[in-house]
């Protein structure tokens, strides 16, 4: 294809995260050519979006005319999937745990550092970090300008350093969201506003954008006020999952007080 032609682009899946790359993609140029979705209706639905983008019946059955085909189906299913797309059909997953060679043929990754659910799945993703990989020069450079066109940044993520940063997001996202629900789950059994966190949790913020977080720490641990804890720890005895709060408390709280102590700065 031409470096200064339309990307054309067809999808497998109509998740979220199709729907949040397809949309990015329509936005910055990118045509959507055809998509395929197990449930037909939901494939239509995505489909309807775009001007000109048709729904197959078949995998099998893609259009040859594209620069690739994006793979947009949870991991365990990206190699069966795969293994139905022609094979002189350049292809793309956007799996941050799986390695790109499950895709067979000529391949490549276009991952993502974002999170995508039912609040996220319309968000714009200018600036967006996208780490990218590919088996071929050609196939790399129009995954460069897929993303360049999504409005997001590229780096160089081969599978180990997607790896690494994707074990640094379950941290980042999927732990920390999950401490907010904690916290959230408190308030609201105590019959307070789940607003009341918000100051501190765009305190967190600061520190992942300047990479200072281990220094932002603060708290009772930190201290080790072992009479805050046993206060927190009585508190938590009156909520309804009190013997896993418990156990979350206490282990977080010793990494917390070790880490410190074994690596201050």
């Amino acid at each position: 294809m031409n470096h200064n032609s339309t990307l054309r682009i067809s999808l497998v899946g109509a998740g979220k995260v199709a729907q949040a790359l397809s949309r990015a993609m329509a936005l910055g140029g990118v045509e959507i050519v055809e998509i395929y979705n197990r449930n037909r209706i939901e494939a239509e639905k995505l489909a309807a979006e775009f001007k000109n983008a048709s729904v197959v019946d078949r995998i099998e059955d893609f259009n040859t005319n594209v620069d690739a085909v994006a793979v947009l189906v949870k991991d365990d299913a990206i190699p069966e999937t795969a293994r139905r797309i022609a094979p002189n059909l350049k292809r793309f997953h956007a799996s941050g745990a799986t390695d790109r060679n499950v895709l067979g043929e000529e391949n490549g990754v276009v991952w993502p550092v974002k999170s995508f659910n039912s609040e996220s799945v319309n968000d714009n993703l200018n600036g967006v970090a996208f780490g990218i990989d590919a088996s071929s020069d050609s196939l790399k450079q129009t995954l460069d300008r897929l993303v360049k066109c999504m409005g997001g940044r590229v780096f160089d993520a081969p599978s180990e350093v997607r790896s690494q940063v994707h074990l640094a997001a379950v941290f980042a996202d999927n732990f920390a969201n999950h401490c907010l629900a904690l916290s959230q789950q408190i308030l609201q059994e105590s019959g307070l506003s789940t607003d009341l966190m918000q100051t501190i949790s765009e305190g967190l913020l600061k520190g992942a954008a300047t990479g200072t977080s281990f220094k932002r720490q603060t708290g009772v641990a930190i201290r080790g006020d072992k009479s805050s804890q046993k206060t927190h720890l009585d508190l938590i005895n009156s909520f309804s999952n009190a013997q896993e709060l418990t156990e979350f408390y206490t282990l977080v709280s010793k990494h917390i007080s070790e880490s410190h102590n074994t690596h201050k700065q």
